[in-house]
Parts: C-alpha cells; structure tokens; sequence
C-alpha cells in the first residue's frame, strides 16, 4: 500500500498552514486511501485471507521475499505503488486498486473502492484471469536489475544537462544528444513514452519500444535510432556518455548510476508478469 502524501511526517502540518487548495487535496486523498484500504481488507476477510501489509516506503529485504512468495498481490494506491511492488514479484498475479482515482492516476489498476469485493469474487470464481505481460530486462555490466514493467529512463541527474550516449540495434549505431532515452514495455506505452511521441501497444505485445526525448539535431539533419521497436528475442545496448548520468526504471524510487563507458543491454524479461487488467485500455 501507498503511504498518502498528507500521512508522511509534517507534510499536512505544513500544507495546513499555507491555506491553499493543495492542502484539501492531500487531505481528501488520504481519507479516500484509509477507506479503500478498509474496502480491501473487508473484502479479503469476506474470503478468509489474512494479508501480508507491507508500505510501499518500507520494501526492505523481508518485504520483497513476502512479495516474491505471493500467490496474488494486492496493492492500494496508483501505478506508482503498483510497478514498483512489481520489481519483486515472482510468480504472484497482480491487481491494482486505484485507492483515489480523483487525484490518483491508476491506468494499471484494475478495480476501485466500489468494485473491489466484485473483482475478488470473479478471481475467486476463476471468471477473471490476469493477463501475461512483457517486462523489461536491464543488464548493466553484467548485473541484472529488477525487471521493469514500464519502462527505463536513460538521463542525465539533472534534468537541464544534456543527455549523451550511444545506442546500437542489430547493425545500426548512433550517438545521441537528448533530454533522455525511453525503453518501454507494451504495458509502458501508454505513459510516459506516449507523452513523448511514442505509440501506443496491444498489452500482450512482446516488443520493446523506445524513442529519444528532445533529441538533438545538428542543422535539421535526421538522426539515426530517434525511435523504434526491438523485435522479441532481440537487444538495444545503450553505452553511456555521461559521468552523472543514470537509470530509471518505474520511476525514481529505484535509481541506479549508469556512468561514463558503462554499457547496458534492454530485453524482454523471459517471464511475463500475471496482471489483472483491462487489455482494451491499451488499444486504439
């Protein structure tokens, strides 16, 4: 489960104080999250499961073995809670519950306050089956990161400083000048990715999907590998050109450096993830 904005120490105290409309916000959000929460827990009771509750601020080395010996994983909050649970799942079937769908985006989160009880019956029935989904597969120099069930951002620390680094698909090469580099999943295609100009994927698609961010062209020249897809079962090494520079996978809560020289290979992940999901959200 998430842990609200307004529930992390001093941060409604402060927000309280300044009278603006962004203090309400936050407040009403963690009251809706304390009530989906509760919707959650009863509808688990209803069917005999006791849960594991782990917050989303606290994956230490427990949480992730509970988390990876899950049959079924349950998280409350929005998609951020969600991908990054998923770093550690194994074998378990995820189901999002959006726990604020006014202020929270939950693109990946099948069921809401309203439908959570529903949606466990259906599992519990056998009626609603997760869809297998790619993840992406990041070796950094030898070392195999947590899969990705979005995507990876390639990018400078700052976000001002210009992003360096070449790229090779199959046999074509380019050097990159950018504001950063995406490598996304089909699941990913729909976030940030798309906000960029990529294009959006059927969910059970298992190429990979990247495009350059603000790229850089000297004198309107057409630069190579801008965008395009890795075809399943092949690789897109990206070599870095940056002392600070870093990946990003899911987000910011797992960052891992990727300096000067240092190369990484992206590819789908051999074991999709069990996702509880509406797969037409990704089409048209």
């Amino acid at each position: 489960m998430k842990t609200p904005v307004a529930a992390r120490e001093g941060v409604a105290d402060r927000l309280g104080r300044t009278g603006r409309s962004l203090g309400r916000e936050v407040t009403s959000a963690a009251h809706e999250q304390e009530l989906t929460l509760a919707a959650v827990h009863q509808a688990l009771a209803d069917r005999d499961v006791a849960p594991v509750v782990i917050s989303i601020d606290s994956l230490d080395e427990r949480a992730r073995h509970a988390i990876g010996k899950a049959r079924l994983v349950v998280t409350v909050g929005g998609d951020g809670t969600l991908l990054t649970a998923s770093h550690w799942v194994t074998g378990a079937a995820v189901l999002g519950v959006n726990s604020a769908p006014r202020s929270s985006v939950g693109y990946l989160a099948l069921a809401r306050r309203a439908t959570i009880a529903r949606i466990l019956a259906r599992i519990e029935r056998g009626t609603l089956l997760p869809t297998p989904v790619a993840r992406l597969e990041a070796e950094l120099e030898g070392q195999i990161l947590p899969p990705a069930l979005n995507d990876i951002l390639i990018a400078h620390e700052r976000p001002a400083a210009t992003s360096r680094y070449q790229l090779r698909l199959g046999a074509k090469q380019a050097k990159h000048r950018s504001s950063g580099l995406w490598v996304s999943t089909a699941t990913g295609s729909t976030a940030g990715i798309r906000s960029a100009g990529g294009r959006k994927m059927a969910l059970t698609s298992r190429r990979l999907q990247f495009r350059a961010r603000e790229l850089y062209r000297p004198y309107e020249k057409d630069v190579a590998l801008e965008s395009g897809f890795v075809p399943e079962g092949g690789e897109l090494v990206v070599e870095s050109a940056m002392e600070a520079g870093w990946l990003f996978p899911d987000g910011t809560r797992l960052a891992v450096p990727f300096h000067f020289g240092a190369r990484a290979v992206f590819r789908v992940a051999e074991e999709p993830m069990l996702l509880f999901a509406d797969p037409e959200r990704w089409t048209g």
